[in-house]
C-alpha cells in the first residue's frame, strides 16, 4: 500500500541548513570574518548545562577539518558534514560550547533546531468534484482528516484497477463466475471512485476528479458480471465474506448501491436480516434508495431496512450553494411499505463524474456519459449513496469509536433540509459532514435491530429473477432456491455463526487472489473443503442444504459455464437496471474526450470497433 502524503498537517524535519543561515545576519568575507576564532553562540544554546546539544557550527573556508578536531577534543560528535556553508552538524556538551566558538575559524555555533514545512498536500478548494465542497468533506481535509485506515467495502460488479485507487484497492472474491476482478459491468468501479479515488488520473488533488475519502482502503466485493445479474443468495454470500473479513481490512463501511422491488416485511426478509447482522458487528450500512420516483412508496430493499443508512440522491447544481438545490424526480421516496420514513439523507447524485472501467457495458450502452478518456458522468441514488460511503469514512477516520448508530444519528441530526422538498423524498435533508464531524453522537446504541431473516427468499427478490443452468437446463432462479440450484432453508443460514476472521484457514491476500490461488493455495483446496466456513461452521452443517464444498461452491456449479452464463429472466432493460443498480447513466457538455490534467490514458473514443 503506498504512503499517502499528510493533508493540513506540517511534515517535521531537521532543518540543519536552513535555520542555520536564518540565525546569522550575514554570511562570507563581507562581514569582515578572519579565521581567528570568536565566532557567535546561539543565546537559545544551553552553555551552562553538561548535557549534549545538538548544533550547527559554521567555519571559514579551509579550517573545517580542524573544527572537526576541536569537536572531537571537547567530547562532541560529528552528526554530518554541512559543505555548503563550510560547516558541520554536531553534537557537543553545553558547558563546552563556549570554548568550542574560541577554536580558529569558528563563525558560528548555533541550535540544531525542528522546523516543519508548510503548505503541503493540497488544496481542497481547487478539487473538480463539486459534491466534495456541497458535502462538507473538503472540510474534514483541512483538517487531515482524508479517511486513511477505514476500509470501504464496495459490494457491486467489481472494481477494476484504475489509477485513482492504486495502492489502495483490495480485490474480494469474485462471486459473479466470470474469472476475473475486471468490472466488465461497470458500476462499482464509479461507485468506487466517488466513494474513495484520489483523482490521479485528473491532476491529483489539486484540481482533480477526487472522491470524499481519498486515502480509504477500497474493498471490493464483486457480484455481478457484464450482464448485472445478481440473485439476493448472491447478495447474502457477498455480505457474508464482508462479516468474516472486516477486521483484517477495518471494514467499517458498506456502500451497497444495489435494491429489489420487494415489499416483504423486513422484521422476516433474510437480505434485511444481513444487513442487520453486519451493523451489528459494527459496520455501517449505506445503502441506496433507488431510481423508482416520483411515485410514493417506491424504496427499495434493503434500503426499507429501519435500522441502516437509506439514501436518496439531490442535485447540487455543481455548487456549494444550498440555495439551488433540488430533489430529482427519478430518486425514490418513501415510506417503505410498513411505513418507515425513508430516505434517511439525500447526498449530490446528479452528473457526477469518477473513473470508468474501460470497455464495460454500461459505457457501451451509453456512450454519451463518456467524459474524458478515463472518466464518465453518471446520476442516480447509487452516485448519493457512495458519496454518503465515502463520507462515513471520514467521520470514522476522525472518530473511530463511533457505533453504526452514533453515524447515522449525526448525519441525520445535522442534515441541512431543502426548502424545495418534503421529508418523503429527503428524509432529514442533504448531508453536512462538517457540522456531523464535530456533533455529539450521543448514545452508543439507541436502535433494535430485530429481523429474524425466516422469510421467503423468492418474496426478498420481488420481480428480479435470474436464469442459470442448473445441471445443464437452463432454470430461473424463483422459489425458495439459491443461485447453486439448491433448496434455501433460512432456519440453517440464520443460525450460523458468521464469524471468525478466515474464510479459508489463511488471511486472504488481495494481491495474491487475483485468479485461481487463495494465499498460494487453491481455492477449493483443503482448507475450505470440510463441512466448516471460517473457523465455525457457518449454517450449522449446511448453508442451504448442502455444504460450501469442493465443486459444489468452487467447481464447475458454481464458477464454471453454468454460472457465468446468468442473465435477467426479464429483458435487460434500463428501467430493471435502474432499480438494481440505483443507476441512471447519462451526460450533457462537454463532449467525451476531452482530456482532463494528469491522463496518463489515450483511449479513443468509442467505437463497435475499440470497445471490447
Amino acid at each position: 500500500m503506498t504512503e499517502s502524503r499528510a493533508v493540513g498537517r506540517p511534515i517535521s524535519f531537521v532543518a540543519a541548513l536552513a535555520l542555520a543561515l536564518l540565525a546569522l545576519p550575514g554570511l562570507g568575507a563581507a562581514r569582515g570574518e578572519t579565521s581567528r576564532g570568536g565566532g557567535q553562540v546561539d543565546p537559545g544554546l544551553s552553555v551552562a548545562s553538561s548535557s549534549a546539544q545538538r548544533v550547527i557550527v559554521q567555519a571559514t573556508a579551509g579550517t573545517v577539518e580542524g573544527v572537526r578536531a576541536a569537536v572531537a577534543r571537547l567530547g562532541g560528535t560529528v552528526e554530518k558534514d554541512l559543505p555548503l556553508i563550510d560547516g558541520l552538524a554536531a553534537s557537543v556538551p553545553g558547558s563546552r560550547l563556549h570554548q568550542l566558538s574560541l577554536v580558529a575559524g569558528v563563525r558560528a555555533v548555533t541550535a540544531n533546531r525542528e522546523g516543519q514545512l508548510t503548505g503541503s498536500g493540497w488544496d481542497p478548494g481547487a478539487v473538480a468534484s463539486a459534491f466534495v465542497k456541497s458535502t462538507g468533506a473538503a472540510a474534514a481535509w483541512r483538517s487531515g482528516v482524508t479517511g486513511k485506515g477505514v476500509g470501504i467495502a464496495v459490494v457491486d460488479t467489481g472494481v477494476s484497477d484504475m489509477r485513482d485507487f492504486n495502492g489502495r484497492l483490495v480485490h474480494g472474491p469474485d462471486l459473479s463466475g466470470e474469472g476475473t476482478v475486471v468490472d466488465s459491468f461497470g458500476h462499482g468501479t464509479v461507485m468506487a471512485s466517488l466513494a474513495a479515488g484520489d483523482g490521479a488520473d485528473s491532476g491529483g488533488r489539486n484540481g482533480g476528479y477526487v472522491g470524499m475519502a481519498p486515502d480509504a482502503t477500497v474493498v471490493a466485493v464483486k457480484v455481478a458480471g457484464r450482464n448485472g445479474a445478481a440473485d439476493v443468495s448472491t447478495m447474502l454470500q457477498a455480505l457474508g465474506w464482508v462479516s468474516a473479513y472486516k477486521d483484517q481490512f477495518n471494514i467499517r463501511v458498506l456502500s451497497l448501491s444495489w435494491g429489489v422491488a420487494s415489499t416483504q416485511d423486513p422484521g422476516v426478509d433474510p437480505i434485511d436480516y444481513a444487513v442487520e447482522r453486519l451493523w451489528r458487528q459494527g459496520i455501517v450500512m449505506v445503502v441506496a434508495a433507488g431510481n423508482s420516483g416520483p411515485a410514493a412508496g417506491t424504496i427499495l430493499k434493503p434500503g426499507d431496512d429501519p435500522t441502516v443508512i437509506t439514501v436518496g440522491a439531490f442535485d447540487d447544481n455543481g455548487t456549494n450553494d444550498n440555495t439551488d438545490d433540488s430533489i430529482p424526480s427519478w430518486t425514490s421516496r418513501g415510506p417503505t411499505a410498513q411505513g418507515v420514513s425513508k430516505p434517511d439523507v439525500v447526498a449530490p447524485g446528479r452528473l457526477l463524474i469518477a473513473q470508468r472501467s474501460y470497455g464495460s457495458q454500461i459505457e457501451q450502452d451509453n456512450s454519451q456519459a463518456l467524459f474524458a478518456p478515463s472518466y464518465i458522468r453518471g446520476s442516480g441514488s447509487s452516485h448519493a449513496t457512495a458519496v454518503t460511503a465515502g463520507g462515513v469514512a471520514l467521520l470514522l477516520a476522525a472518530h473511530p469509536t463511533w457505533t453504526p448508530d452514533q453515524v447515522k444519528r449525526v448525519l441525520m441530526a445535522t442534515a441541512k433540509t431543502i426548502r424545495s422538498a418534503d421529508a418523503a423524498a429527503q428524509g432529514s435533508g442533504r448531508i453536512n459532514l462538517a457540522q456531523a464531524t464535530t456533533s455529539d453522537p450521543g448514545p452508543a446504541t439507541w436502535q433494535s435491530p430485530s429481523s429474524s431473516g425466516l422469510g421467503s427468499i423468492e418474496a426478498s427478490r420481488g420481480s428480479a429473477h435470474v436464469q442459470t443452468s442448473c445441471g445443464g437446463t437452463q432454470t430461473v432462479i424463483q422459489g425458495e432456491m439459491d443461485v447453486r440450484c439448491e433448496a434455501w432453508n433460512g432456519s440453517q443460514w440464520t443460525g450460523s455463526q458468521w464469524t471468525g476472521s478466515q474464510w479459508t484457514g489463511s488471511q486472504w491476500t488481495g494481491s495474491q487472489w487475483t485468479g485461481g490461488t487463495w494465499t498460494g493455495a487453491s481455492w477449493q483446496g483443503s482448507a475450505w473443503t470440510g463441512s466448516q466456513w471460517t473457523g465455525s461452521q457457518w449454517t450449522g452443517s449446511q448453508w442451504t442444504g448442502s455444504q460450501w464444498t469442493g465443486s459444489q461452491w468452487t467447481g464447475s456449479q458454481w464458477t464454471g459455464s453454468q454460472w457465468t452464463g446468468a442473465k435477467w429472466d426479464a429483458p435487460r432493460d434500463a428501467s430493471l437496471l435502474s432499480s438494481m443498480w440505483g443507476v441512471a447513466f447519462f451526460g450533457d457538455q462537454p463532449p467525451y474526450y476531452q482530456a482532463v490534467a494528469g491522463e496518463i490514458s489515450a483511449a479513443a473514443p468509442p467505437t463497435p470497433q475499440n470497445i471490447q
